[in-house]
This record gives C-alpha cells, sequence and structure tokens, in this order.
C-alpha cells in the first residue's frame, strides 16, 4: 500500500463500514454466514486498537426471514417482504450480537430510511443517537427500516443508506464489503480481461455508464448503485472504498496493497458539512445575544442558553435559525437543538439548569459549533 493510501486510513477518526447481504446471507441455503462475520470482527478490533469509531450498515434481513420461515418464493408482494424482513431482522441483529460479545463489545441497533437520513429533523435524531452510542463505546448497527421503506425495499439498496449514514454522522471513510473486488472498466462476469479501476477522483458520466448493475436473489442493486452512494459521500467530504469482503480480513488487507477500488473527496467533512449549512438561506426564527456569546462564538464556541437575551419567531428542533448581535448584526447561522418556546424558557439559563426549568435535558447547548456557520453583516 502506497504512503497516502495508508495515510489515509490512518487519518480516518469516523469510518462507516457496509456488509451486504451477499457476504452476510449463503446464497445457497440463506443462513448467516458467520465465517464471514467472525473474520469481519478480527478487522474491526484492528480498527478498534487504532482508535477508530465504528459504524457498520448491515444487509441481509429478508434473505434470513424467507429462511426461517420457509419461504424460496422470490415474487413477493411488498407488504409480504416488510413482514418477512422484520422476522429476518431479530436474527441478523442477534447474530452481530452474538459475534460483538466474544470480544465483549456492545452494539446498539438503529433503524433508517432514505427519509429520515434527508430529513433534518430525524438525521439529527440518528447522529445524536450515534454520537451516544460511541460514547458508550458502542458500536451502532444500522439497517434500512423495512417496515415503512416500501420504496427502498423495491428499487432501493443500503449502498446508498450507507453513504447518507457517512454523510449525517460527518464520517471521513467509507468501505463497502463487496462480493467483487471493486469497480471494473467492464463487467468482470462477462469480460475475463476487465481491468480494475483503482482511483477515482471525479464521478463522471464514462464511470457512472460503466458502473453496470449486478444482481443476487438476496441483495438489492450492485455496482451501479456504489458508484451512486460514491457521489453521495464524496460530497460529503468522506473517502470511499469498495473492495471484496468474502477475502479473510478485506480491510486489514487493505493496508498490505488488497484490492480496492479508492475514490476520493475534494474536501473534508467538516467543510462540507459547514458549506451546507451556509446554503440555508430561509431561517425560521432568530436569537439575539450578549457581547460576551457573540464573543465566544466567533472563537468558535457552542451557543449556551446563558448568553441569550431573546428568541423571536416560532421554530422546531433541527430548524435553521439566525443568531445577532445586540445591534441586529449577523453572527452566525445555524440548527436549532430546541424549539422555540423551550429556548424562550431557557434563555438566560445556565446549561445545568435546563432540566429543571424544561423537566427534560436534550443538550447543554442551544446551537453546537458542528451545526452552525459564523457570518458577519447585516442579516
Amino acid at each position: 500500500m502506497d504512503a497516502f493510501k495508508k495515510k489515509l486510513i490512518l487519518n480516518s477518526t469516523r469510518i462507516v463500514i457496509k456488509v451486504g447481504s451477499s457476504l452476510l446471507v449463503n446464497a445457497k441455503n440463506n443462513f448467516i454466514n458467520k465465517k464471514v462475520i467472525n473474520n469481519f470482527f478480527k478487522d474491526i478490533n484492528f480498527l478498534i486498537s487504532k482508535n477508530k469509531e465504528i459504524l457498520i450498515v448491515s444487509s441481509g434481513a429478508l434473505a434470513l426471514g424467507r429462511k426461517a420461515i420457509s419461504i424460496s418464493d422470490l415474487n413477493l408482494k411488498i407488504t409480504e417482504k416488510q413482514a418477512i424482513s422484520s422476522i429476518g431482522q431479530v436474527l441478523m441483529i442477534d447474530s452481530w450480537r452474538e459475534a460483538f460479545s466474544k470480544y465483549k463489545i456492545s452494539c446498539g441497533q438503529i433503524l433508517l430510511t432514505h427519509y429520515d437520513a434527508e430529513t433534518r429533523r430525524s438525521s439529527i435524531n440518528a447522529r445524536n443517537t450515534i454520537e451516544a452510542l460511541i460514547k458508550l463505546n458502542s458500536i451502532a448497527i444500522i439497517n434500512e427500516n423495512d417496515t415503512i421503506a416500501t420504496k427502498e425495499l423495491r428499487y432501493g439498496d443500503n449502498d446508498q443508506l450507507a453513504a447518507r449514514v457517512a454523510q449525517l454522522a460527518c464520517a471521513d471513510l467509507l468501505i463497502v464489503l463487496s462480493d467483487v473486488d471493486g469497480l471494473f472498466d467492464s463487467n468482470p462476469e462477462k469480460n475475463p480481461q476487465a481491468k480494475l479501476i483503482k482511483k477515482i477522483t471525479n464521478i463522471d458520466s464514462k464511470i457512472e455508464k460503466i458502473s453496470e448493475n449486478t444482481s443476487s436473489s438476496n441483495s438489492v442493486g450492485g455496482m451501479e448503485t456504489k458508484v451512486k452512494a460514491a457521489k453521495i459521500a464524496l460530497a460529503a467530504g468522506c473517502n470511499m472504498i469498495i473492495t471484496k469482503g468474502s477475502t479473510s480480513n478485506p480491510i486489514k488487507k487493505l493496508f498490505e496493497n488488497g484490492k480496492a477500488t479508492w475514490f476520493y473527496s475534494d474536501t473534508s467533512p467538516k467543510t462540507a458539512r459547514k458549506k451546507w449549512i451556509s446554503s440555508q438561506i430561509k431561517a425560521k426564527g432568530n436569537i439575539i445575544v450578549d457581547d460576551g456569546a457573540e464573543i465566544a462564538l466567533r472563537k468558535g464556541a457552542s451557543l449556551l442558553p446563558a448568553g441569550i437575551i431573546e428568541v423571536n419567531g416560532i421554530f422546531s428542533k433541527g430548524d435553521t435559525i439566525k443568531v445577532l448581535n445586540k445591534k441586529n448584526n449577523l453572527v452566525c447561522i445555524g440548527f436549532s437543538s430546541y424549539p422555540s418556546e423551550d429556548a424562550k424558557k431557557i434563555a438566560g439559563f445556565k446549561s445545568n439548569e435546563i432540566k429543571k426549568v424544561l423537566g427534560y435535558h436534550q443538550k447543554d447547548v442551544v446551537i453546537h459549533r458542528d451545526d452552525m456557520v459564523i457570518k458577519n453583516g447585516k442579516h
């Protein structure tokens, strides 16, 4: 492995790993592939030893559900798929729990839809849960919420969900474990001379064209969806790797020049997020702060309730709001951690008094520094 690739992984603090159903589930009998999971956990331990924060996006619920109730018919109605997936989800998460327990690692389950990942309030809640699990030294196992995600069951895939998770979690790297080595210049199943594309810095029409769709009886999607996922990840400042997951210790092999396609982003997760926040031009309300709060904000601090003088407008948790100084000049814009009615109640209070005032405690801050962009001038 060249020094740059090695540095890319070592400098990645938060890593999302997507494991597809074609790896987790044996296509012949629809049983969970425990050998793959056990091999995979050696890689997880390796990354944890390097102080990496790990999130796992896992497929396989539908295939496991089919096996559990002995259904081989692939032409199922959406409602039938939803029901069968709910059965398989229990089996899948239990397999992960069992594997984690051998290494004395706890895990938590998060079920999302693309709507959850793309809707601000839902995505903030998901991000808060992920952050909490990381602080608890637990690993989030994330899957599609098949019970309500009808569109994703019919057409979707967990590749793009993994990219959305990487985006909302501000991950540095997304590793997609596939049943092939990466993206080839033509379909390797049809062309033995197909060459692996090792490095991609720009996903243009040529790359999109050669990302042919592959199929599996247990999974939805293929290389085409992985390239779509890469576009989402790169725009969010997250680098991405596609590599074969069925080999022994596939992630550790990346350090040994293992076969893979590397997608490089030209920005960082933090920069991409700040750019996205800055593009939110429609604010639902504003908060006026005192001089001390303005100075702290401009130095990179979060907005604490103690520095708030006044709250104006009607907004919900997660909405974009403006922060103004006493001269009515714009200090920053950001996403509120509290709805307007509660922000008004805690204005001027210390963070440790929030629960006493509201009866609950969401966060110590009204706007977290990661959820704001400092501005200068009139609003």
